[in-house]
């Protein structure tokens, strides 16, 4: 959404600035409920562009605890400012009552997100004294946020390791994917990652892990098969619904994770496989596109079949149906990554897939 709204920046600027200006510093939490909305309300929107120039009023929020949740949403937006932003929001977030919080975690995640974008170290121990709470009192809708933001700092967070690992054996999916994915980005060991990945992968439905092998790339060989499983198995579901005439709708998202998983870890020896199952996602569901032509551009040469299709994309005035939300911004992503790919494969050859493989 950034490129959409780049040209409404100035005006956005402009206008906080002249409402600090003509109000008061603390217009954000102004008693006047119409002016302090749209205060808010560009200050937001302005964050989303990440301009430092939203940063005030985002302080006097979290100062204040006016409307602080809607500063809260927007806080990772602006890195740059994470040694303002991060002392604050750990401040409030360490004062969340964990019982207070409900079942899908509203509020929590918005403050375990925002750490999460802001990136500063500090932190850590905040978020990890956060977790270790959250498994004394078996709260797993807490500790998978908690697990995912930890992840997001890489080795900075090695204080996490052990409660990831503890949790990495839990009987819930969802948390012990998120856990071992936790142990994957702070530890980077494959040796200790790759054989519990591959008893993940033995669960319907493991996109996560999917993902999740394709980032540990070639040292992920092992579940190689089970990957090849699943896409077999998928692509084979499909047919039948076809020939069934089913109502229900094809899982293209999987094929493509697998696929961008096989591509990942085996390289160029997946291409006779990967490369004709994007396509295929990419002509039977619009709506994967942007998935699919990230992967090609990944694939380098090796997409040099998909060329015809990439041309047949650029010349559609949107590759979307734009009743979907955020459909304008992904289609311009697509178009831009289509068009790296043009730029990228227009001096190769088509790659001569039996040598390459």
């Amino acid at each position: 959404m950034e490129r959409l709204a780049e040209p409404a920046r100035e005006a956005l600027a402009a206008y906080v600035t002249t409402q600090l200006t003509e109000h008061r510093p603390d217009v954000w939490a102004s008693p006047h409920r119409g002016l302090r909305r749209a205060h808010q309300q560009a200050v937001v929107a302005l964050a989303g562009l990440r301009d430092e120039r939203a940063l005030p009023s985002l302080l006097v929020a979290l100062d204040t605890g006016t409307d602080a949740w809607r500063a809260v949403a927007v806080a990772g937006r602006l890195p740059q400012a994470a040694a303002e932003l991060t002392p604050r929001l750990i401040s409030r977030f360490i004062a969340i009552d964990p019982d207070s919080v409900d079942s899908y975690g509203f509020g929590f995640n918005s403050f375990t997100i925002a750490l999460s974008q802001l990136g500063d170290p500090t932190a850590v121990p905040a978020l990890t004294d956060a977790l270790h709470n959250a498994i004394q009192h078996k709260q797993s809708h807490l500790a998978e946020p908690l697990l995912k933001a930890l992840a997001s700092f890489g080795p900075r967070a090695e204080a996490a390791l052990e409660p990831a690992r503890r949790l990495s054996a839990v009987d819930d999916l969802s948390l012990r994917t998120a856990a071992l994915c936790a142990v994957w980005e702070i530890g980077r060991h494959p040796e200790e990652v790759v054989p519990l990945l591959g008893g993940i992968l033995e669960k319907r439905r493991a996109t996560d892990a999917i993902d999740l092998a394709g980032r540990i790339g070639p040292a992920a060989i092992p579940v190689l098969p089970r990957l090849r499983q699943i896409l077999d198995e998928q692509l084979a579901e499909n047919a039948r619904n076809e020939r069934n005439g089913s109502s229900v709708l094809n899982d293209w998202w999987t094929i493509i994770r697998v696929a961008s998983a096989l591509w990942e870890i085996g390289g160029a020896a997946q291409t006779d496989t990967v490369l004709p199952v994007l396509l295929d996602a990419w002509k039977n569901n619009d709506a994967s596109a942007h998935a699919v032509v990230v992967c090609l551009n990944r694939m380098g040469p090796a997409a040099h079949p998909a060329l015809p299709q990439v041309h047949a994309a650029l010349a559609r005035p949107h590759r979307y149906e734009q009743r979907w939300t955020g459909s304008v911004a992904l289609d311009l992503e697509t178009e831009h990554t289509c068009r790296t790919i043009l730029v990228r494969l227009k001096d190769h050859a088509e790659p001569n897939l039996t040598e390459q493989a």
